[in-house]
Order: C-alpha cells, then sequence, then structure tokens
C-alpha cells in the first residue's frame, strides 16, 4: 500500500500507510470513506473528496505487482522475498484472488542494445533471478506477464547481433513459470506503433510462444486498444493462434505523438500529459484471440522521465490527472465512454 493510489489516498487523508494492515482490503478501507471520520472530512473539503474520487478509481482496481532486478536489492533471495511477500502477506487482504505479475529482468540489467557477450555474462544471475521467482510461487496460482520491452524494444538487440541469447533467455524465463502447476504465462510482444507484425511474429515463434498462453502489448506506451488488437490478431494468425492481452492502463485518451517521429519515436512515452486510464480490466473483448484488456501496470506509475520521479514510483499527481481523463474508448471513430 505504500507506493500505490491506496498509498496515496490515506496520505492525503493525514493516515501512514506504513502502520497500516497488509491485509487491510481496498473495501474495507473504501468503506471508511463512505462513512465515518474520514468521510466527514472528506464532506468538509471539496477539494480533497476530488482528489480521493479520483485515486479511487485506479485503487478499486486490481493491481499487478512488478518484479525486477531491484526487488530488495535484486539478489536472488530478495526477489524470492518480494515474491513470497506479495503471496502470503499482501494477498491475505484478498483471499482467493489470483495474483499478476509481471517481470523485469532484461532490460535493466543490459539496456537495449547488449552485445552477446554481455547477454551470456548475464545469464547466470538472470537464471538465478528466475529461479528464485519461480521458487517462490511453487504450487500457488499465478499469471505471468514476462519482461517488459522483451520484444518491442529488441530491435537494437538485432542489430548487435545478441538476438538468439535474448530470445534463449526469453525461453528460459517462461519454460520456468509455465512449469509451475498453476500458472498462466504471457510473454511481452511489443507495440503495434512501433513494431511489425512480421518481425513480431518472427521472435515470437522463435521463443516458443506457443508452449505459452501467448502474448501482451503495449505495456510502455498509449497506443488505442483497437490499434492494438487489430496488430495483435494479425500476430495470432502467425504465431499458431497465441492468444494475447493487451494493457489499457493509460490509453483512454490514445497516445500523444511526437512532432519528430523519425527522432524521437513514433509517440511521446515521457509521462506525457494528457492521458487517460483506459478500459478497465475485462475478458470481454469481442477477439477472438484477446483474452483481456488488462492494467498490466498501475495507472499513475512514473515512467522516470519528463519531469517525473524515478521509473516505476508511483505519481499521484500523473494517477490523477489520468483519473480525470479516463475513457473507455476503444479508439478513433469509437464511441467516448467516460467512466
Amino acid at each position: 500500500m505504500l507506493d500505490s493510489a491506496a498509498g496515496a489516498i490515506a496520505r492525503l487523508l493525514g493516515l501512514d500507510p506504513a502502520t497500516m494492515s497488509v491485509s487491510e482490503r481496498w473495501a474495507s478501507f473504501a468503506g471508511q470513506l463512505a462513512l465515518g471520520p474520514l468521510h466527514d472530512k472528506l464532506a468538509a473539503n471539496p477539494e480533497l473528496a476530488g482528489q480521493v474520487q479520483e485515486l479511487s478509481l485506479i485503487a478499486s482496481q486490481p493491481e499487478a505487482q512488478r518484479i525486477s532486478d531491484s526487488s530488495w536489492g535484486g539478489s536472488p533471495s530478495g526477489i524470492f522475498q518480494q515474491t513470497q511477500k506479495i503471496l502470503c502477506q499482501n494477498m491475505s487482504a484478498d483471499p482467493g484472488t489470483i495474483p499478476i505479475f509481471n517481470t523485469y529482468f532484461l532490460h535493466p540489467a543490459l539496456g537495449g542494445c547488449p552485445t552477446p557477450a554481455q547477454v551470456r555474462a548475464y545469464d547466470p544471475l538472470f537464471h538465478r533471478r528466475v529461479d528464485a521467482m519461480a521458487r517462490a510461487v511453487g504450487r500457488r496460482p499465478a499469471v505471468f506477464l514476462l519482461e517488459l520491452d522483451a520484444i518491442g524494444s529488441s530491435s537494437c538487440v538485432e542489430k548487435m547481433g545478441a538476438l538468439p541469447e535474448w530470445e534463449a533467455d526469453l525461453r528460459y524465463e517462461m519454460k520456468a513459470m509455465q512449469s509451475l502447476p498453476h500458472t498462466v504465462v504471457y510473454v511481452e510482444g511489443g507495440y503495434s506503433d512501433s513494431n511489425s507484425v512480421q518481425y513480431t511474429a518472427r521472435v515470437l515463434n522463435a521463443i516458443g510462444v506457443d508452449s505459452i498462453r501467448g502474448f501482451f502489448t503495449n505495456d510502455t506506451h498509449q497506443a488505442w486498444t483497437i490499434n492494438e488488437a487489430r496488430w495483435a490478431t494479425a500476430i495470432a494468425h502467425r504465431t499458431h493462434g497465441a492468444h494475447f492481452i493487451v494493457d489499457t492502463a493509460d490509453n483512454g485518451q490514445g497516445p500523444l505523438l511526437n512532432r519528430d517521429r523519425v527522432r524521437n519515436g513514433n509517440d511521446d512515452l515521457c509521462n506525457p500529459p494528457g492521458r487517460g486510464l483506459g478500459p478497465r480490466d475485462t475478458t470481454d473483448t469481442g477477439f477472438a484471440f484477446a483474452d483481456a484488456w488488462m492494467w498490466t501496470h498501475p495507472p499513475g506509475n512514473s515512467s522516470g522521465c519528463g519531469g517525473g520521479p524515478p521509473g516505476g514510483v508511483f505519481w499521484p499527481a500523473r494517477a490523477e490527472s489520468e483519473a480525470a481523463r479516463a475513457n473507455s474508448q476503444l479508439g478513433p471513430g469509437f464511441p467516448s465512454a467516460p467512466y
């Protein structure tokens, strides 16, 4: 709760999230906002009530949990402890639910343009990190979204001649998570506004996407949901019917396009202003291969540039701005659907 929308709400109300029980459910906390002293405090302060209402749009939704090379210092034992903490403590707030994990081990350790030698040198630590996470999960049920920017930002990996080594690491992680008895596994597949269908399908086939459930898209971008779904469907047809998830955390207003797309890429990814929460989590997508629209990361997390805090840190100002512009619109030409 420390670094989340619920934690931000607690701080606005003068509470210390660090002293609150890890087993407290959002529903219970929300009940305190609707009745009692906290409700009275909000009723007396319309501006504060507005902030809490916006942040509640995020706090009330399922939250994916990231396991990365910085989890508890990034040691295998630290990664084991962080995964166990989520499973044994955080999940106690909502017994019977299934956690969603995303992972971020490759890019933060190797950057976007590693050499083959650099990838091979990292392999032993990478394997220990993955193995530690797998041991922590064990027989518990979980959904895994593996390796943020795994394929979407791999063009320079290919340019450096390290794509075979990179693909081998993805296969290792996929196998480790898929081998657990109660997991559903997807691997990152990129984004419609930066990668071709052909390239993405080729890499997904090379790493054996048919051995897991499928792939997920749009995690670091804000492309319209309809564009992602159509692009990913074309990939599904080239990957033996791999299913997919589209991240909709921040795409309710679509992307903010850069003026110089050649130099800066298609859209602004550095905490772009004017974005909004996209469609809430649902399995009712209307696309045969689309398993879900899902917030694959918490909306409001900073991208680490563009004037925000470090990457992955929850930024209440960004979260409130996105909540104020929340819209379930699938894309241009589709009906606007504000929350």
